[in-house]
């Protein structure tokens, strides 16, 4: 429950930081709209992540670097799209920074640009999206120009820490799994293993969920170790007693080689493709394949509009309690302020082997590697 509220007219700014992911637009949309409706204060939309707030700012035609919302602009179309239509960078696109090598020097050197542009724009605020690297940059920031920042968090890895789920992750499973759906049949035709490597970096979220909800029989991720001669079994198994000869593997990009060994730095080949070389070494037909970008693209689904609205409306409302350096995010299936101390700069949150989504795949009898866990 919030504290009385701070109801001093304020002009804020929203951007979306880091990769893109389905859903963003719905965070954009919630916090104007609630921000002007709920407490009238003005909000300005910031175009390219944290780089529109660093380079020289454009503030009039077609390429301006800046939207000024209104409670007559319509995000009618922008919350059926997918991406951000503010846009989003993962780097910061400036010559300036081309030397410096930590984040921790990086925020040192942007501060005086951004300092004069939050100045010149008149912000008293700042609320945006965004992992764990963007919030510590962007809370550093604000920190030192006296602002409060709040975030929100999304990733369709879901490794943010502090949060149960972020934007983006429920509708990246969905594209996954109509994928890999697809892909079942062409794996039954030519009777084949097809191993799909999904995204996810070192955390093995989208494999495990896109994996069971696919019916995979195989499933690998980089929090549990599995060997080969595993893999091997398991389709052996299935020959043998389904009498099927077509398999479905799911691989997190981050899972390494077997026993958890990593995959070689300048490695020529994915995940997937040691998998399926492996498997043809047996004697057993396979093939690899690599979702890449398609996970992160495509209509948010129902429960990602859902999220971003609630956690935009919380982080508004935080904002307007006078809270700074929190983000908006989930605990206990519900909208909760988490400090950014636990969020920035931690490890991300990697997959839980006693949850639920693991005993079930081990209970429907997928392979997910050498683990025991808790009943």
């Amino acid at each position: 429950m919030l504290g009385k509220k701070n109801l001093k007219k304020k002009r804020i700014a929203v951007l979306t930081g880091g990769g893109d992911c389905p859903g963003l637009n719905m965070v954009i949309k919630t916090v104007s709209q609630y921000a002007m409706n709920k407490y009238g204060w003005e909000v300005v939309g910031v175009k390219n992540a944290l780089n529109g707030l660093l380079n020289e700012i454009k503030f009039d035609g077609p390429d301006a670097d800046l939207i000024e919302f209104s409670p007559a602009f319509s995000f009618a179309e922008y919350v059926r799209q997918g991406g951000t239509f503010l846009g989003s960078f993962r780097k910061i696109k400036t010559k300036r920074f081309k030397d410096v090598n930590t984040d921790e020097q990086l925020v040192e050197v942007m501060l005086p640009l951004f300092k004069k542009h939050i100045k010149e724009l008149n912000i008293d605020g700042l609320i945006a999206t965004g992992g764990d690297g963007t919030m510590f940059m962007l809370n550093f920031l604000c920190e030192k120009v006296k602002i409060p920042f709040v975030g929100i968090p999304k990733t369709i890895d879901n490794d943010t820490p502090g949060t149960e789920i972020s934007v983006g992750f429920s509708s990246a499973v969905d594209a996954c799994v109509n994928a890999l759906d697809s892909i079942f049949w062409t794996a039954k035709g030519h009777r084949r293993a097809i191993v799909t490597q999904v995204m996810g970096r070192n955390t093995g979220h989208l494999a495990m969920h896109a994996g069971v909800a696919s019916c995979a029989d195989i499933i690998l991720v980089p929090e549990i170790p599995y060997t080969l001669n595993g893999i091997l079994k398991k389709v052996k198994a299935i020959k043998n007693i389904e009498k099927r000869d077509y398999f479905m593997i799911v691989v997190a990009e981050g899972c390494g080689l077997e026993k958890g060994q990593p995959l070689p730095k300048n490695a020529t080949y994915t995940v997937a493709d040691y998998i399926a070389k492996a498997l043809d070494k047996e004697h057993i037909e396979a093939r690899s394949d690599n979702l890449g970008y398609l996970q992160r693209g495509g209509l948010p689904n129902g429960y990602d509009r859902m999220l971003a609205s609630e956690l935009a409306v919380l982080a508004v409302d935080l904002m307007a309690d006078g809270q700074s350096a929190v983000m908006a995010g989930m605990k206990d299936g519900k909208p909760a302020k988490i400090p950014l101390k636990n969020v920035c700069k931690k490890e991300t949150r990697k997959l839980d082997l006693n949850s639920a989504i693991v005993k079930t795949a081990l209970k429907m009898g997928i392979y997910i590697g050498d683990i025991k866990v808790k009943k």
